[in-house]
């Protein structure tokens, strides 16, 4: 067998692991890129089946660049963490165990049902506790 035959499959994996490898990568910057533009609010929050957007009412949320997030409401600020990795969105704004601030709700890591330019829809990887999460842009 020729030696161009044997290299041609060899060669056409790696292309393909190539050009997946560099496409999630832009798509999670796309995606990196559209959620640091601008500022955002909760439109749905979900725990266990029960309905607690009401919760999130007031807040403002801003991603930076460079991977903290300011969640606003009136003149106080909560500051925290977030990122985007292969199929998750993980966001830290404190423990969740803190009746006074319902922000440690959102603290989780998130998986990605699609982040558009107007939205981002969440739900827990944990798909025990049954959490939806929606963020609406301003």
């Amino acid at each position: 067998m020729n030696m161009k035959y044997k290299l041609a499959p060899v060669l056409g994996l790696i292309f393909l692991s190539t050009a997946c490898s560099n496409s999630n990568t832009n798509d999670m910057a796309s995606q990196q890129e559209v959620v640091s533009n601008g500022t955002w609010r909760v439109t749905l929050f979900t725990d266990s089946g029960n309905n607690e957007t009401s919760d999130f009412a007031g807040y403002n949320f801003t991603f930076s660049q460079g991977g903290t997030v300011a969640a606003t409401k009136n003149a106080a600020t909560q500051n925290g963490t977030w990122n985007i990795s292969s199929n998750d969105f993980n966001i830290n704004l404190g423990p969740k165990v803190d009746s006074n601030k319902p922000l440690g709700e959102l603290t989780d890591d998130w998986d990605i049902i699609s982040i558009s330019n107007t939205e981002i829809k969440l739900k827990d990887d944990n798909t025990s506790s049954n959490e939806f999460l929606t963020f609406t842009r301003n």
